[in-house]
């Protein structure tokens, strides 16, 4: 019996995977493909990237069973953390934290932080001391953020604890850049708002949405200038790769088009949909992905000139799967992206949390544990999480069971 036949007769353990590790370094390309397919059958969090191919990746060094990992952990932060955002650049070279209300007048805080590179055999023992690189932001809750596409700045969206909801751009020193207002200027809203963001994809503009104020602004991301404001929003905002086109969800599962350079209105109308908590251009603009309800799902819109031509519904393929769509943390949870390899869509609530291919309603990864927060990376090949465990992993697209 060879080493092989031991590994996977011994079913999926951790121990299995360390050895599989082992013994697919070297082997050729087609052979890994074939361990791939073996694989597929286990439960992604068994298939975690060893620090030795992690080290290798971060360098440059590219070997085809990296494809084997499912996922990295990037930092294990403290138990009374209480993760409420998090965001990596697409090198991972760098992750932004945030902590949420914990009591004792704690209103949270914001962390940017080294990934722990000996997360296996040497953990940092004080992860928010030992792998710091800045702290940008102290008692305030951020609830969404994005890295620029190359990596120079963060845009974050915070919960509004009396500070505003932002959005706030920090560069990857902690030095704040500007703060852009959401706030409309009229009577306090009788509850707490969250701020959302979104970017085009060539990283020209980046936009910010309010679930309370109703407001909907684009700058640029590289100065802060507001290039156009609007209002009627609940929140979820994205924009075209190019900047020039910007969606915003409204009331009732409505959803709205408007050209960013001259503010006209291309198209307001129903999705479908009750609640719309994310939303996603296709990099070519044709189409767009609304998402939420209950029962997750996600209305493909195509687009002529910025109004729909035709709309389909998606939802998730497991008819028990549902989520309270309508509780404030799937308000400001949710997460859309569309790569050339299609829609995914990330929704979560206080108790489960869940990705699926907006294309066919196919689950990719699923969490049952309670308040867990992510975000895609600038180029949508990564999906960052944590939950309350304080555990941050990047979970490898391309790698996790696809349809």
């Amino acid at each position: 019996m060879t080493g092989w036949d031991v590994a996977f007769e011994a079913g999926p353990s951790d121990e299995a995977w360390v050895e599989i590790c082992r013994l697919v370094e070297g082997m050729p390309e087609t052979a890994v493909a074939e361990i791939a397919a073996r694989l597929r059958a286990w439960p992604d969090r068994l298939r975690a990237m060893p620090d030795r191919w992690w080290a290798q990746r971060q360098a440059g060094d590219h070997r085809p069973w990296h494809a084997l990992a499912t996922h990295r952990t990037l930092c294990r932060v403290g138990e009374y953390f209480c993760v409420s955002a998090v965001a990596c650049p697409n090198d991972l070279t760098m992750l932004l934290a945030g902590s949420g209300v914990t009591g004792n007048n704690d209103l949270g805080e914001v962390l940017l932080l080294r990934p722990d590179p000996d997360i296996d055999t040497n953990p940092a023992s004080d992860p928010e001391t030992d792998l710091l690189v800045a702290s940008p932001a102290e008692q305030a809750t951020a609830v969404d953020a994005l890295f620029s596409s190359d990596g120079s700045q963060v845009t974050v969206g915070f919960a509004d604890l009396g500070g505003g909801v932002g959005p706030v751009v920090y560069g990857v020193d902690g030095r704040r850049r500007y703060h852009l207002d959401l706030d409309t200027g009229g009577d306090a809203a009788d509850e707490i708002g969250f701020g959302r963001v979104g970017q085009s994809g060539d990283g020209r503009l980046i936009a910010g949405g309010s679930t309370e104020t109703q407001a909907v602004l684009v700058a640029e991301a590289a100065t802060g200038e507001v290039l156009l404001r609007a209002d009627g929003g609940t929140g979820p905002v994205a924009l075209d790769h190019t900047g020039r086109l910007v969606a915003y969800a409204c009331p009732s599962g409505q959803v709205a088009v408007r050209d960013v350079s001259s503010g006209e209105s291309l198209f307001t109308g129903k999705s479908g949909l009750t609640t719309i908590n994310a939303l996603a251009f296709s990099p070519d603009a044709s189409r767009l992905v609304a998402a939420g309800d209950d029962h997750p799902t996600a209305c493909l819109l195509a687009l002529d000139r910025g109004g729909p031509t035709s709309t389909s519904q998606v939802t998730v393929a497991d008819p028990a799967l549902t989520i309270d769509s309508t509780t404030p943390v799937a308000s400001y949870a949710a997460k859309a992206s569309w790569t050339d390899r299609g829609p995914l869509v990330f929704v979560a609530d206080d108790e489960r949390a869940v990705l699926f291919d907006a294309s066919s309603g196919r689950v990719r990864w699923g969490a049952a544990a309670a308040l867990v927060t992510a975000s895609f990376t600038p180029d949508g090949r990564v999906l960052v999480a944590s939950g309350l465990d304080g555990v941050i992993n990047a979970w490898f697209l391309d790698s996790l069971a696809a349809p």
